[in-house]
């Protein structure tokens, strides 16, 4: 037992030996490897030249072109200026329609309307084709009457081109007086009676419209004309034709 533990000693000894051995050799090598960095020289190496700086070029409006298309916020974002499309002309307004003041359609003549260019104005008959103001008769029956103007076609009733301004009527004649002569005979023929309230306005064609107040008979013949009364939608419609 107390060789064993001499042994042990003897070994720890050897061992704590060979530690303290390579301690010191570690210690000795940094030593030398400090002193030779101290000892070593640096030889600095030559400072280069550094090259001339480029000349710094003019500042141009131009060359803010990209700034200013990339700036959402820039008004000159887009360098093409938009040209807003101009509203086109609006179209002429369309002109008054003529008056209505009656329809006449007869067996082998053409249709004929008694139109007036405004309320109160003259009368004149019209067939189609005929133009009367800015407007053009295309078409005229006893319910419709079309109209032209600027390339455009109006179809209008006849009952809403009809003149509704009320007539002004005559005062009656005073009634005569009394007497005690007798009245002379009346040897006035029923033509002459009738020249007052004869042929009126010529509406085309040979024919004539009844002049207002025509109180005369039909198939009267006054001044080579005979008088003819035919029914309408819109009432009687009373013309003179010439006798054949």
């Amino acid at each position: 037992m107390t060789r064993r533990l001499l042994w042990l000693d003897v070994a720890l000894f050897a061992l704590l030996c060979l530690a303290g051995w390579q301690l010191r050799r570690e210690v000795a090598w940094e030593n030398a490897r400090e002193q030779a960095m101290w000892n070593a020289r640096v030889t600095p190496k030559a400072a280069s030249i550094l090259p001339p700086l480029a000349p710094v070029a003019p500042v141009l409006a131009t060359s803010y072109t990209e700034v200013a298309q990339l700036n959402l916020f820039s008004i000159d974002r887009n360098p093409q200026a938009i040209i807003e499309p101009t509203a086109p002309p609006s179209p002429p307004p369309v002109p008054q329609f003529p008056v209505a003041r009656g329809v006449m359609l007869w067996d082998g003549a053409p249709p004929t309307v008694v139109l007036s260019e405004r309320s109160g104005g003259p009368q004149k008959g019209y067939h189609p084709g005929d133009r009367i103001g800015e407007w053009k008769v295309v078409s005229v029956d006893h319910q419709f009457l079309a109209l032209e103007w600027n390339g455009q076609q109006f179809k209008k009733r006849l009952d809403e081109l009809m003149d509704k301004t009320p007539l002004v009527q005559e005062a009656p004649a005073p009634a005569p007086v009394q007497s005690n002569t007798p009245a002379p005979k009346n040897t006035q023929s029923l033509s002459d009676a009738a020249k007052s309230t004869g042929p009126g306005i010529d509406v085309g064609g040979g024919s004539r419209m009844c002049a207002p107040g025509d109180n005369t008979p039909p198939g009267t013949i006054q001044d080579g004309m005979k008088k003819v009364v035919t029914a309408t939608p819109f009432g009687p419609s009373c013309r003179w034709e010439q006798v054949k």
